[in-house]
């Protein structure tokens, strides 16, 4: 049924709201079952019958969106604040605040739309991979136009603390008299906390008062078809008014909120496809039993002895090991330095690959786009120069399954503890190599 209706969907041009009433309403509906699950305003729902959003290609293209109107909010700010016009306004640089384990998609955000990138470091021996509210504030200004909170970032699966980050805010703007708000980057956390146990999560979403906007992936953890991705705006007062752009010449009135404009309907109808057949027991079975299987890496991943049988071979940097806090069904590990191994968590990558299972290994050290320095990733934590690796489970991955990468990365690892030193000098990437969006030719070593 799915593949059917992706063929089916796939000659839908959503844009075209007037030859295709029946598919805007499925979409409508979508983003409406989208937006209540993220405790959007009810006020909010209006004369159209949805709510301000749009299903994007991926939440990409979503962040986008959401920067573009926190851009635009902070212009009519400053303009009256300061009673300059908006072309004066228009010639000074903003900047948003977010955390160092950002996704590409913001990094393309301050490189398209001009704006400055203010990144705080998590204080790993505090946080983990999680910002602080207190630093936050430290680097918010009269220029910032928002703070994006990561709500499951692509390293551990943690959470950004959405709410001590607002209720910092909230006294930051009483004190300064700004406006800051927050934008959720939930582009996977988005379809996984509303189905977490209640109370395991605190509230992150249109319940606080600062948060302004919420993106999300639909094809992660929401389980739509490839590309999928979801915008959903408080209100339309002020944000999504400032990317609404009114489409009259196609014989009715419509408005589009996206920046692509023709586009298939692939998502929406998949997405509702997932929510009818699923519905919120079915995503909360789910979720739980990906969170089960989490649980079951992890604890056996901790269990594993280097060669003197004593010292931990891993260890779990993720904070659901060892803290009440709730992440993405991730686990995020990483060879223990302490046992001076002569290999790193790339050279797991690769060997394991060569089994046929992917864990993707990283730098803990980014690029500044605006310096291009290389910096570490963390505050306090392991150097720039470590590595450290992550194991996504998806729906797919069952405990039996589960059990199997166990097996393989166990005999990886005995692998390499014989063939460490050879296998690195073959394979590994090159000192110095780190993440980044864009690359030089001839960057990467042969692999």
């Amino acid at each position: 049924h799915e593949k059917r209706l992706m063929e089916c969907a796939s000659r839908v041009n959503i844009a075209d709201q007037t030859i295709y009433p029946g598919s805007w309403a499925l979409h409508n509906d979508t983003l409406s079952m989208v937006a209540r699950l993220w405790n959007a305003p009810e006020d909010a729902f209006d004369a159209d019958n949805s709510f301000p959003g749009a299903q994007t290609v991926g939440s990409t293209e979503a962040c986008l969106l959401a920067g573009l109107a926190l851009k635009m909010r902070w212009r009519s700010w400053y303009s009256k604040r300061y009673g300059v016009d908006k072309s004066t306004t228009r010639g000074i640089l903003p900047n948003i605040v977010i955390s160092s384990c950002y996704q590409a998609a913001w990094e393309k955000f301050t490189r398209y739309m001009d704006v400055d990138l203010k990144i705080v470091r998590p204080q790993f021996d505090k946080n983990g991979f999680r910002i602080s509210s207190d630093d936050v504030a430290e680097a918010c200004d009269e220029r910032t136009i928002g703070v994006v909170a990561i709500f499951g970032n692509h390293y551990s699966g943690d959470f950004d603390p959405v709410g001590e980050i607002s209720r910092r805010l909230e006294q930051l703007n009483t004190e300064m008299d700004w406006q800051i708000a927050i934008h959720v980057d939930a582009a996977s956390g988005g379809f996984v906390a509303p189905f977490l146990p209640k109370g395991s999560v605190e509230a992150w979403d249109f319940r606080l008062p600062n948060v302004v906007s919420i993106s999300a992936s639909g094809h992660k953890f929401g389980l739509a078809s490839c590309g999928t991705g979801w915008i959903v705006w408080r209100r339309r007062h002020d944000l999504a008014e400032h990317i609404a752009t009114s489409v009259t010449y196609l014989g009715g009135c419509g408005e589009s909120y996206t920046l692509n404009f023709s586009r298939p309907a692939t998502g929406s109808y998949i997405q509702m496809y997932k929510f009818a057949t699923l519905g919120m027991e079915g995503y909360s079975r789910a979720i739980e039993n990906q969170m089960q299987v989490a649980s079951l890496i992890r604890k056996k991943l901790s269990e594993m002895r280097g060669e003197d049988s004593v010292t931990p071979r891993f260890l779990i940097l993720d904070s659901a090991y060892d803290t009440s806090e709730c992440c993405l069904p991730v686990v995020c590990a990483m060879l223990n330095p302490e046992l001076d191994l002569p290999y790193n968590d790339q050279d797991l990558q690769h060997v394991v690959a060569e089994r046929h299972w992917y864990v993707s290994a990283y730098q803990l050290s980014f690029v500044h786009p605006s310096t291009d320095d290389v910096q570490a990733l963390l505050d306090n934590g392991p150097t720039q120069d470590q590595t450290c690796f992550r194991i996504v489970v998806k729906c797919s991955l069952t405990a039996h399954l589960a059990t199997d990468l166990i097996d393989t990365i166990r005999e990886t690892v005995s692998f390499l503890d014989v063939a460490g030193a050879g296998y690195a000098k073959m394979h590994r990437v090159k000192p110095g190599h780190v993440r980044r969006v864009w690359t030089k030719p001839n960057e990467h070593a042969a692999c």
